[in-house]
């Protein structure tokens, strides 16, 4: 069965009526603006977590974005449904407050309707800073990597690149009504915004990782018109999906750069693969299809 998301942005593109898709977010004037959807029984089931932990996940994501393209977030856009039966909207609204502010966002709008489900819909504004990181920009010769946590910092076992594709297999076999481990990436990506804002300046380009690297390549190699020939033995790391870490493309030369202003931030930046001439096809397909 083809990728049903790939075949629908596919034929909308082919429609003219489209601009900018193909990165995390957009830049129009000083902003870049962002949005994901985080919806109740297909990203997250309401016996996985506490509200709390929901909806904080829901603004990461969408961090994530931001952060990946070099942004400052500022403002937030939020669409709400709202389940008829659900009992806790004020103090629904209440966490989300919370969160914007804890992120330093302002929500200036949306949208609210009742449903059968709950689900979040998220429009980030960043700001602008003095570099915007796009997926294009790979040459020949440029070095693939990753970002992971390094050491002990912030439960790292569970947090380290690659874990969540064991996590998410667990959740859907084992825990389908009840709590998911707390510390999990898959449960809360936790995002370093000043070691992405260093990082993003060495990059030639970059992406966070949402279906795993095998599906991000595809993305990438369409972007670039490249291929990449990958040096690491392949295991969870590559298909491991919704890590909303950075994948980076780098000159060679900056390699130890890379690395060295990671370890700061007790990080390692794992390289994988690098760019040839050619074409890069995933051979499994897309989580969401």
């Amino acid at each position: 069965m083809r990728d049903r998301e790939k075949a629908f942005i596919s034929a909308l593109k082919q429609s003219g009526a489209t601009f900018g898709i193909g990165d995390d977010g957009v830049l129009l004037d000083s902003y870049v603006i962002a949005n994901d959807a985080f919806f109740e029984e297909v990203h997250f089931k309401l016996a996985w977590a506490d509200l709390e932990s929901l909806v904080e996940k829901c603004f990461l994501v969408n961090l994530s974005d931001i952060y990946a393209m070099n942004a400052i977030p500022r403002f937030a856009l939020l669409s709400l449904c709202i389940p008829a039966c659900f009992q806790e909207v004020t103090r629904l609204a209440q966490i989300i407050g919370e969160s914007a502010k804890k992120h330093q966002l302002q929500i200036i709008g949306g949208d609210t309707l009742v449903g059968e489900k709950l689900h979040f819909s998220l429009t980030l504004l960043g700001q602008e800073r003095r570099k915007t990181l796009y997926r294009s920009g790979i040459k020949r010769g440029n070095l693939l990597g990753y970002i992971s946590p390094k050491g002990a910092l912030n439960h790292a076992k569970a947090q380290s690149f690659g874990r969540n594709l064991q996590t998410l297999k667990t959740c859907l076999r084992f825990y389908a009504n009840k709590r998911i481990p707390k510390f999990s990436r898959f449960a809360k990506p936790l995002l370093y915004p000043d070691m992405l804002f260093s990082l993003n300046q060495i990059a030639k380009a970059g992406m966070d990782i949402s279906d795993g690297i095998f599906m991000e390549l595809s993305r990438l190699s369409a972007i670039n018109r490249l291929g990449f020939r990958i040096f690491k033995p392949k295991g969870a790391w590559f298909f491991s999906p919704e890590e909303y870490q950075m994948l980076y493309a780098v000159d060679s030369r900056n390699l130890k750069k890379m690395r060295n202003f990671a370890l700061k931030f007790r990080h390692q930046f794992v390289p994988f693969a690098v760019a040839i001439r050619g074409k890069y096809r995933a051979k499994k397909q897309n989580w969401h299809r």
